[in-house]
């Protein structure tokens, strides 16, 4: 995955979960789940749009481009591996685990995460 900011990779995963769970995903909705203000939101969301990452229309709709998913789904899934890892494997209690894993998942190179994989997959 190439480089993005911190609070990018937490927007795209953010719109990458709440379009599916709701569908259509607003500003007011991303707001909701980062816990930020609607300006920073909006702010966030005009930046990703111009790396078309996003497609946004002023008080409209957040739709996520082929290569905003791409990005976001990869976010998620070291999100996913990181928390499976602290909770399941290491035992850290569940809301423990989901802060850990979402600060983790911004600095873990490919290569880690390609081999916290393997040893996960063995131990099933």
């Amino acid at each position: 995955m190439g480089s993005l900011t911190k609070s990018f990779e937490d927007y795209l995963e953010a719109i990458y979960l709440l379009e599916q769970e709701k569908g259509a995903v607003r500003v007011k909705d991303v707001a909701k789940s980062l816990g930020v203000k609607l300006p920073s939101v909006t702010e966030a969301v005009r930046k990703m749009s111009k790396a078309r990452l996003i497609e946004f229309e002023r008080y409209g709709l957040i739709k996520l481009t082929g290569h905003g998913k791409i990005f976001a789904k990869e976010v998620y899934k070291k999100h996913k591996t990181l928390f499976n890892f602290l909770h399941k494997i290491l035992g850290v209690n569940k809301s423990i685990a989901l802060k850990d894993a979402c600060e983790m998942e911004h600095g873990l190179s490919n290569i880690t995460l390609n081999k916290l994989r393997q040893f996960m997959n063995k131990r099933r």
